[in-house]
């Protein structure tokens, strides 16, 4: 019986990642234990509200939030870049040591990276007043900008964005049910205090960067794809 890709998807990252859990996991501790001090800093410096109420009794200090939202963005700028160095690394059996990849989004063309996650996020931004749905069908088609700036450093931000959307056609749709096929264990790991999404998501992103390589590689597909989410 023929495997659908999507359960080859699953089982490949599956057991790509089988005993090799600690380097990810460390990783992804390191950028909540930042983003987590980032986030508790904006909480003490913004607004006083009123618990019984919720009305703001001091307005807070606007200056010092909007820097620690800035550096915020900043972080996720190089994070993100990272992260997907992080599961190409896996998805291609290569060692790494977990500070030279969280260390290179901010080390490879940083200043690329921040221009992208800024212009990709504006343009999900742009479509999504239309309505929801535009938003999330150009979240899928700009899937790919990252890793391909990844596999590609001289491309730019734009470039990569609308390689991506290219790349990405006809395909939305396959990619949002192998996300779905994870919305279980997300709901699961809630259960955890969010513990268990410290193994889901390793699994998650090792299986998506699987098909992303593969498209971009334009290997043979196990079924051609329909996308009933359109060519928007």
């Amino acid at each position: 019986m023929m495997q659908h890709p999507r359960v080859f998807y699953k089982d490949r990252a599956k057991e790509l990642l089988s005993g090799q859990y600690e380097k990810p996991i460390v990783a992804m501790l390191i950028y909540a234990l930042l983003d987590g001090l980032l986030i508790g800093i904006h909480r003490a410096v913004g607004p006083t509200r009123d618990l019984a109420t919720m009305q703001i009794i001091e307005p807070g200090n606007q200056f010092l939030m909007t820097i620690v939202s800035a550096l915020q963005f900043l972080l996720m700028a190089g994070f993100v870049y990272s992260f997907i160095t992080l599961w190409l690394n896996i998805a291609r059996q290569e060692d790494y040591r977990v500070d030279d990849v969280l260390l290179s989004g901010f080390k490879e063309q940083y200043g690329r990276n921040i221009v992208l996650l800024f212009v990709r996020g504006l343009f999900i931004f742009l479509w999504a007043l239309l309505f929801i749905i535009p938003g999330i069908i150009k979240a899928y088609a700009y899937s790919m900008a990252f890793y391909l700036v990844k596999k590609n450093p001289g491309m730019d931000a734009v470039e990569s964005i609308s390689k991506s959307k290219n790349l990405m056609s006809g395909r939305k749709a396959e990619l949002f049910i192998l996300d779905l096929s994870y919305l279980g264990w997300y709901i699961l790991g809630a259960f955890t205090f969010g513990i268990l999404w410290l193994w889901i998501i390793p699994r998650h992103q090792t299986a998506r960067i699987l098909y992303f390589e593969e498209i971009d590689s334009g290997a043979e597909r196990v079924q051609e794809p329909i996308d009933p989410l359109g060519e928007m």
